[in-house]
């Protein structure tokens, strides 16, 4: 009979056993939260510290690569390691108790804000880890569901949530099941979801905008805002004046907070965006939040951005008609062998994970400066990520300078590198948001070098031309012979070193590890990513751009 050794894991305390097999199989089938990705001991997604215990290294197959990721002394890769007694591990920046997507919720109140809008409170059966401007679906029998925006800040009372909902005519939650909700009732909800969340700039100016109930998303931001004492001006939407239905709440803001301001705009006054650009804001300083109706989010962004705006610096939330969509129909065509997800997966969360992650490249980008070393660029990014309320990361954070362009990504770099006045930088992230899996990477440009900049631009058309060939339902593995192709013909050589790969909510790496290139069928939508790395033929320049296929 085999040894079972006991592993604790530390500071929470938990254990698990673990015996022959390796330390992260074990961790898997005791049925804990565990970080992992590549499990070939690449990605450093499973490093833990070790405070006791001892370990061997998993044996490798005499043609099978040795693990590359670099370790400290008291570091091991639970993919790659097995216990050989009673162990103590510490996973830094990784939380056991991952938040639950779906609860059941108890209806405590219900009252008229207004002629059509209705607070509903309900007590959630176990705490939610909600970020100020989030949502979640109520859940309904016919599997159906709708979203509403958070209200409150859950975290600042007993753990309640506070919804407004506006009165729909003929519609199926709002004018019928809300009507028959009582005390006591009982909801299942699912979340928290969305992107629209506080960005933690304690500097930045806050500019909010909402139309209509998009003010219950803006609040709790609001509500953020007034416990740092920044300067924030508030831009509410409405058909007629019942429409602001917490004026009272907001006038006694203005004479509690000095640094507070708000505008009922009327539709027959003009647009809140048209209103706001008027009042001559910093936009170049400023921290836009927006939610409301699509078109409202969409023009608001444009004037914003041609007013100086950086476009990392606008975070949004559009209100989208209830009831199923075509997301229902794209997450039944994927192929049972190869585009399996998790139990959490939903587009809602992947696409907040998308968003977020490219908002985290271009602040992250916004901060590397000449004379900078790629070490230092990498801890900076990693505070970066951390600041914006990460988890950890599925795959370490890549940042290449200058020659180092040209190297894949699991090849070692130079950390002493230094970024030159003309040069070229690639970055690419894989956070986790609430579970979600984030991937996404880009070059950047210092100086005027034309090869850099014409490698950038080369990037991105190979990109969008390959993405276009998938759209006409090319397999993965066409896809990749095209870009080559398309590579080519503009004068730069396709990098098949990295060929895509899946991503899901995490950790992906449960549903298999088959990369993009070697796929035979066509890739369905949300659940891979098509990575392009360029190189020049004889020079050391590279360039790289990732994103989810998405129509």
């Amino acid at each position: 009979m085999h040894t079972r050794h006991v592993i604790e894991l530390s500071p929470s305390g938990k254990t698990f056993e673990a015996g022959d097999e390796l330390l992260l199989d074990a961790m898997l089938a005791s049925g804990l939260s565990v970080p992992f990705s590549c499990r070939r001991g690449a990605c450093g997604s499973c490093k833990v510290v070790v405070t006791q215990g001892q370990y061997r290294a998993k044996q490798l197959a005499p043609d099978a690569p040795a693990p590359c990721y670099p370790l400290a002394a008291n570091e091991l890769l639970l993919c790659q390691s097995h216990a050989c007694a009673d162990m103590r591990l510490e996973i830094p920046g990784w939380s056991l108790d991952t938040p639950a997507l779906e609860v059941e919720a108890t209806v405590l109140s219900k009252r008229a804000l207004s002629p059509d809008i209705i607070e509903l409170v309900v007590m959630p059966d176990r705490p939610l880890a909600v970020r100020a401007g989030q949502y979640l679906k109520f859940r309904l029998v016919d599997g159906d569901s709708r979203c509403f925006s958070i209200a409150n800040l859950p975290a600042d009372g007993d753990g309640r949530l506070v919804f407004q909902i506006r009165r729909v005519s003929g519609g199926l939650f709002s004018e019928t099941l809300l009507g028959d909700l009582e005390a006591g009732d009982l909801l299942q909800l699912e979340g928290p979801f969305g992107a629209c969340t506080w960005q933690d700039d304690d500097a930045a100016p806050v500019v909010l905008f909402a139309t209509g109930t998009g003010y219950a998303g803006i609040k709790p931001i609001l509500l953020t805002a007034m416990k740092r004492d920044v300067e924030v001006t508030f831009y509410w939407g409405g058909a007629q004046a019942t429409d602001f239905y917490e004026r009272a709440f907001l006038d006694k803001l203005v004479i509690d907070h000095a640094h507070f301001h708000w505008h009922p705009v009327l539709a027959t006054e003009g647009r809140v965006q048209d209103v706001a650009l008027s009042h001559g804001h910093n936009w170049e300083a400023a921290q836009v939040y927006a939610c409301g109706s699509g078109g409202m989010i969409s023009q608001t962004r444009a004037q914003c951005l041609a007013a100086g705006l950086p476009s990392h610096r606008f975070v949004a939330e559009a209100f989208v008609p209830s009831g199923r969509s075509s997301a229902d129909t794209l997450l039944g065509s994927r192929d049972g062998t190869w585009e399996k997800v998790g139990p959490r997966y939903s587009l809602d969360g992947m696409l907040a994970a998308r968003e977020k992650t490219v908002r985290a490249l271009a602040a992250i980008a916004s901060q590397l400066t000449v004379g900078m070393t790629t070490g230092a660029a990498l801890e900076m990014a990693s505070q970066q990520l951390q600041a914006m309320g990460a988890s950890h990361t599925w795959h370490p954070t890549y940042i290449r300078f200058g020659d180092d362009t040209v190297r894949p990504s699991r090849e070692g770099i130079d950390p002493l590198r230094r970024l030159r006045p003309s040069d070229i930088v690639v970055v690419d992230l894989g956070p986790v948001w609430d579970g979600y899996e984030g991937d996404y990477g880009d070059t950047f440009i210092f100086g005027e070098a034309p090869l850099h900049h014409d490698c950038r631009k080369v990037l991105h058309e190979v990109f969008d031309e390959t993405r276009e060939a998938w759209l006409r339902g090319m397999t993965g593995c066409e896809l990749y012979d095209f870009a080559e192709d398309r590579a080519v013909a503009k004068g730069w050589r396709l990098s098949r070193n990295l060929a895509g790969h899946r991503i899901a909510d995490f950790p992906h790496a449960l549903f298999g590890d088959k990369e993009l290139a070697d796929l035979e069928i066509t890739p369905s939508e949300m659940v891979w990513v098509l990575e392009i790395q360029l190189c020049h033929p004889t020079l050391p320049i590279g360039g790289f751009f990732e994103d989810i296929l998405m129509r």
